[in-house]
């Protein structure tokens, strides 16, 4: 994802100012502070850019659409939590139950007792890891313990097979620092709690139901009947409101064409509209502005005389996917 920024055509007397930078890491771009530092961006003799304000207002706008679309997960991964465990937790007070560790060692351990049941009933043929798993249960959040505790279930993923990239840093949940990569570790703990025979979240219900689809032979096409409030509605509306209807076409019951990429969208108990991201699950909403090929942003610069907009002092800011040779 590639920004650049251009003056306002409409706007005369200003001077050209060219900016780009990296709004992906991934894309192999400049920093900001690469680019302040080079001086592609130009500052005032205080040493501040004039576009330094639009940048943190954008970014602090990107970290709330990324904190809504992990809502859901959050809301389905605490009811699963709370049937198992039997205590309150929701997507609000999510990583305040979780900081120190113990339920997360609790759920662990329910696993691994249904593990030891199918293989015991014959169901599963495959040795089980042989670790103990221990929790220090009255440990305070922030504490040592807590560490030590969220230490030992990652520990324990590990030997029952997750892969490193699926788990967590431990100060991220102790610290509360990286909520997403607590959320996707969690989802796949369910995932083999599934493989167990332990009941799922409904998102890892949805995913095995979209598996089992696609092994299964199609039957032949039947338009559905026009359902009021159905999915393709829902999608309708979100695509018109993210302004990006000409980039989202139906394909089939629950598979749609977006930018060019054939996705799986589901409801998530008659609420968020899921779409199936990788190895992981996105609201609609935040993909769809995500993966936006084109999005254009009106900024104007504040008249540091007294603090007000000055309406000819203006620029577009273009955001823009690109593919490099």
């Amino acid at each position: 994802m590639a920004t650049f920024c251009y003056p306002d055509p409409r706007c005369r007397g200003q001077k050209y100012l060219g900016v780009a930078m990296a709004a992906n890491r991934e894309s192999g771009g400049m920093t900001p502070q690469m680019m302040k530092a080079s001086g592609l961006i130009p500052m005032d003799s205080n040493g501040y850019d004039d576009g330094e304000a639009e940048e943190d207002v954008m970014e602090q706008k990107l970290a709330e659409i990324q904190e809504q679309s992990l809502g859901p997960l959050k809301e389905d991964l605490a009811e699963w939590l709370g049937k198992h465990l039997g205590m309150e937790v929701n997507a609000d007070n999510f990583l305040d139950v979780l900081d120190n560790g113990v339920y997360l060692c609790q759920m662990a351990k329910i696993i691994q007792r249904k593990a030891q049941e199918c293989v015991m009933d014959g169901s599963y043929t495959e040795p089980l890891p042989n670790y103990k798993l221990r929790c220090k249960n009255n440990a305070p959040s922030g504490s040592w313990f807590a560490r030590d505790n969220t230490a030992n279930f990652l520990s324990w993923c590990k030997e029952f097979g997750m892969a490193d990239d699926q788990m967590f840093e431990t100060e991220y949940l102790v610290s509360h620092t990286a909520e997403k990569s607590v959320v996707l570790c969690l989802l796949e703990l369910a995932r083999i709690g599934y493989k167990f025979g332990l009941e799922p979240p409904s998102l890892i219900k949805m995913e095995k139901e979209m598996e089992r689809l696609e092994e299964e032979e199609p039957p032949p096409p039947r338009p559905p009947p026009p359902k009021p409030n159905s999915l393709d509605d829902e999608v309708k509306r979100i695509a018109f409101m993210c302004k990006c209807h000409d980039h989202v076409k139906k394909i089939g019951e629950g598979k749609y064409l977006i930018f060019g990429k054939v996705v799986q969208i589901r409801f998530l108990k008659n609420r968020h509209l899921m779409v199936r991201v990788g190895g992981g699950w996105d609201t609609l909403e935040h993909y769809l502005i995500h993966h936006n090929p084109v999005q254009v942003f009106e900024h104007r610069r504040p008249n540091t005389a007294n603090g007000s907009h000055d309406s000819t002092s203006k620029y577009l800011c273009f955001k823009s996917k690109y593919k490099s040779e």
